[in-house]
Order: C-alpha cells, then structure tokens, then sequence
C-alpha cells in the first residue's frame, strides 16, 4: 500500500556512481520511469482510465508494480495540468507504512545506498553506489535505517539553472533524498524554541510570491503585533534560491510568533494551485504547507487550516477600515477565521 497522509520531512545527498555501467542502467530506469510518469498523467486525466488499469499498463514499460505505483502517485502531483512533458529524467519508489524501509532505493548505511534495476524476465538487479549527505545528518540516518523506519526515497540531476543541458553534467548532478518521518526529524533537529505553557495567542499567515505576512491576535481578535517579511528579488532568483529565501523567512516568523506568546498556527487550507493568487502559482504548495507543518510541530504548536473562501474580498474592507495593507488584512481574517475554527473543536 501507498503510504497515507503522515507528516515527511526531507534529506538530501549526494549520489556518486563511479561505475559507467551501473550508471548507464541507472539512467536508463530514470528516463523510462519520466516516460512512466507522462503516460500515466495522460491515462488518468485525460483518458480516464481506473488507477489499477493504469498501474497495470505501466507495469508492462517498467517490469515492476511498486515503481509503477510510484510513478502514478507522481503523476497525480500534476493532476491540475492539462499535459506534462519532464525535462529531466528522475526515479521515486514510494514507502510504505507496514514495511521497513523501502523496497526499490534501499540505505543500507549512511553512506551507501542500493537500487533496484528491474528487468522483463523477472531477474531484478540490485547495484549499489555511493551517497554523501551532509555530517548533521548522520545520526539521523542511522536510526532511520538500523531501526527500520518506512521512507519514500528518489533520484533526481539537480540543475544550477534551467539553461544547463542536463546531458552534460548529470554525472555530478545526481542527488538521492529521502522522504523520512516527521516525528524522527523533529528528534534531531527540533527548533530551540519552544511554545510555553502560558503561551494562548494566535498567529495567522497569508502568503505571496514575495512577501510572508503574519498577524498575532488574542483569543478576543484583537490585534497584538504584526509582523512581515518582503522578498521581492526572488522573482529574479532560480527556484531553489527562491525557495530557500521563503523558507528561511517562515521560519523567523514562526520563531518570533512562539517568543512573543503564540500557541495557535493558522493558514489557508490550500489543496489546489488555482487556490492562489498572481506569481505564488511558480513555487511548490505542497512544499510550502509542508514546511509549516514541520515548523510547528517542532516548537510544539497547533496548526489551525481554515477555508481561504473570499479572503480576499472581505480583506479590502478590513485594510481600509483598520488602515493596513491588503496582505495584512488577509493574514487577520485568516487568524480570525482560525480562532472561531478552534473554540469550535
């Protein structure tokens, strides 16, 4: 079985295979399992086929079920596009909550991975390279494959900018992340700060392409700081400089939030891009939501989702009544939203 909503956080490393030709096989998997990908996006949105019918079909390009349903589960990432078409090629093998570890990309020590290389016949290989994650991460690591945890893991050539030829430097440019518990995650890298018992406040975010705003209101809604951080150059910035900007912005606002009184988290209940206004469409959702969730749960928080129905509408009549910016009124109606959600539980 796929594994269901628990909560993930990601490590990444480094994959080194020096060996031409278990590299060579390796690619090849990664450019059928693209190819997977695109087949099963158009089968399940655009013919309508059942997910089992798709899994099948799949199995018969890429000889195993487990990538195939991995493959599905990618497609489904993209569901609101019309077509896709993968510039890169990459590899994923789903976890599985009732299994230790992981059954196609396996660690089997902190730096040493193997990966399985199916085959018609049945008879699968398994070749084995190197990994170099950074050294915070070995600990980690360790419990995560000497206790047998359950993760998802990928492979992916992770490119400098979107003008490089990947063709041309994959050989350097493969990285291997897992998607690993929440819960282990939090146990070596939990946030200094933590929510005390006296804290009782509310903080409530809206988020832009360049900018995060926060407001903390008490229990009563009444207003007690605002707080926001602006990033405009990221719209010049490649993805992964944009995004490590967002993320180190939300975290100083969840850090302030949590040293000036904050208990309760409150964001939009974001589940489809189309959600989103303007650019904030460019950057991952699912990335983002994941990141505040992680967030909070390791200063020991409580994230509140509330319906991002006509906030933006009722926004402009709270910026010009309480004389603040629209992004701000949003953020305030978000946290009002969230305290009426929570007194209702």
């Amino acid at each position: 079985m796929v594994r269901g909503s628990e909560e993930r956080a990601t490590v990444v490393g480094r994959l080194i295979l020096n060996n031409e030709v278990s590299l060579a096989k390796l690619l090849t998997v990664m450019r059928m399992f693209r190819d997977a990908v695109e087949l099963a996006h158009t089968l399940l949105f655009k013919k309508k086929l059942s997910e089992g019918e798709v899994k099948r079909r799949l199995t018969r390009v890429l000889s195993n079920a487990w990538y195939s349903s991995s493959a599905i589960k990618v497609a489904k990432l993209y569901r609101e596009q019309v077509r896709i078409k993968l510039r890169k090629p990459l590899l994923y093998s789903v976890g599985a909550k009732i299994e230790r570890g992981n059954r196609n990309i396996r660690l089997i020590s902190t730096d040493r991975v193997l990966i399985k290389i199916p085959y018609a016949n049945g008879r699968h290989e398994w070749i084995e390279a190197k990994v170099r994650f950074g050294k915070k991460y070995l600990p980690l690591l360790q419990e995560l494959f000497g206790n047998g945890y359950s993760y998802s893991a990928g492979i992916t050539i992770k490119l400098k900018n979107k003008g490089v030829d990947w063709r041309k430097v994959f050989r350097k440019r493969l990285y291997l992340y897992l998607n690993i518990p929440a819960s282990l995650y939090v146990k070596y890298f939990g946030k200094r700060v933590k929510v005390k018992p006296q804290n009782n406040l509310y903080a409530g975010f809206d988020f832009n392409v360049d900018r995060i705003n926060m407001v903390i209101v008490d229990s009563y809604g009444r207003i007690r700081d605002i707080r926001n951080i602006h990033f405009p150059e990221v719209v010049n910035y490649n993805r992964d400089k944009s995004r490590a900007i967002r993320q180190e912005s939300l975290s100083k606002l969840v850090e302030y939030a949590v040293s000036h009184g904050v208990k309760y988290f409150v964001v939009e209940e974001l589940s489809k891009p189309d959600n989103l206004r303007g650019r904030v469409r460019k950057w991952s959702i699912r990335e983002y939501q994941q990141q505040i969730e992680m967030l909070v749960k390791k200063v020991g928080g409580v994230l509140i989702k509330v319906n991002p129905s006509f906030t933006s509408i009722d926004a402009i009549g709270v910026a010009l009544s309480r004389r603040i910016d629209i992004h701000t009124a949003s953020a305030y109606l978000i946290t009002l939203r969230g305290i009426k959600r929570y007194t209702m539980i």
